[in-house]
């Protein structure tokens, strides 16, 4: 990779901290957007060797992500201007999406808006990456009233245990996204920008953290789902990740995919899903984790997944085919749902491990 300068927003987020940890691995200077000067500093302290010529630091609180121009003092290119933008962050839906649509257009123009603030203040920035999950489609369609979380802890939808036809929510979600990135293509031809503009889909998101699991909060994206098939303190709902969806990227290939689209030429204007799969159903996940873990041991329950209804047709082409990310990012093998689940679950029974022996002290 040749030496850019480069500014990565939601670096604190799962898959921010990989594509960081990837690009960081390289010749390369990145400011790394975070929500507070706390996740900077504990940043700071995973890469001290890293002096601020080669990374720095702004802040972006989530619920500022939204208004327009929230991005302006980070995109400014002081000491260096900017090359790339690496962009993973979206706004949670507003109480005033409340219907798809509404809620397609609020993504729409949060992602307009950071569009707009490179195109007049990062006037250097020749590329722009957009990193985005199904998941919040999904989320919304499996219960549209839900309180939402980043994290997928929905306890207001406990009671819920209906069946959900996940041919739909995918077709949806994908048909959802498909609109959103429609627009931006449209904004960018329409505002004459003059960077090329490269998006990742990923379905759903799991793996393993950079940084030790202190508590079942660190537990972000569909993880939340192996977190609660690994644990007897809660129940696996219709309402907690990845929502129906059961295709599945490990984070790690998705940071990887991220930072070939920054810098590989043929992936100028053009859009990819990055996918390894379909994670097995909850029963199997267990099956495979207490043979993996015989730690885990009565933790994990027998039947944790709510029913999902099989396919009546064949999944969207479009959504499952994955070859253009491997002949032009030159992904050629994804991690097996084995190594996946394996590093994950190894996080989540240390963390188990250390709340018991918390829990033995204190009494």
């Amino acid at each position: 990779m040749p030496a850019q300068r480069l500014l990565l927003t939601g670096a604190n987020t799962l898959t921010g901290s990989h594509i960081l940890h990837h690009l960081l691995s390289f010749d390369v200077s990145v400011r790394a957007v975070v929500a507070t000067r706390e996740e900077a500093q504990a940043i700071h302290q995973q890469y001290p060797n890293d002096d601020t010529s080669r990374l720095d630091f702004a802040t972006v609180h989530p619920a500022d992500i939204a208004i327009p121009g929230s991005f302006d003092d980070a995109l400014s290119g002081y000491p260096e201007p900017f090359d790339t933008i690496i962009h993973t962050v979206s706004a949670d839906p507003s109480e005033e999406a409340d219907c798809l649509s509404r809620f397609i257009n609020q993504e729409t123009d949060t992602l307009t808006n950071f569009l707009r603030s490179v195109k007049d203040v990062a006037t250097s920035v020749r590329r722009v990456v957009i990193v985005t999950s199904l998941s919040p489609f999904a989320r919304w369609l499996v219960d549209p009233q839900v309180e939402r979380s980043p994290h997928g802890n929905n306890p207001s939808s406990s009671h819920r245990n209906a069946e959900i036809d996940s041919e739909y929510v995918l077709a949806t979600s994908q048909a959802s996204d498909n609109i959103v990135y429609d627009a931006l293509w449209r904004w960018r031809r329409d505002a004459n920008a003059q960077f090329d503009l490269v998006s990742l889909t990923a379905p759903s998101i799991y793996g393993p953290s950079l940084r030790p699991l202190e508590n079942s909060s660190d537990i972000h994206e569909a993880n939340r789902r192996v977190w609660n098939i690994c644990s007897n303190d809660s129940v696996e709902h219709l309402t907690s990740p990845p929502y129906g969806i059961d295709y599945y990227t490990d984070v790690r290939d998705l940071a990887v995919a991220a930072v070939q689209a920054a810098v590989v030429p043929e992936a100028s204007n053009r859009r990819f899903v990055i996918s390894a799969g379909t994670m097995p159903s909850g029963s199997a996940v267990g099956d495979f984790l207490i043979g993996r873990f015989p730690e885990f041991g009565s933790r994990i329950r027998s039947n944790p997944s709510p029913p999902h209804r099989s396919p009546s047709g064949e999944i969207p082409l479009d959504f499952i085919d994955t070859r253009l990310a491997t002949s032009i990012l030159r992904l050629g093998a994804y991690r097996s749902v084995e190594e996946t689940l394996t590093d994950l679950a190894g996080q989540i029974l240390e963390l188990q491990r250390r709340k018991d022996w918390k829990t033995v002290t204190q009494s």
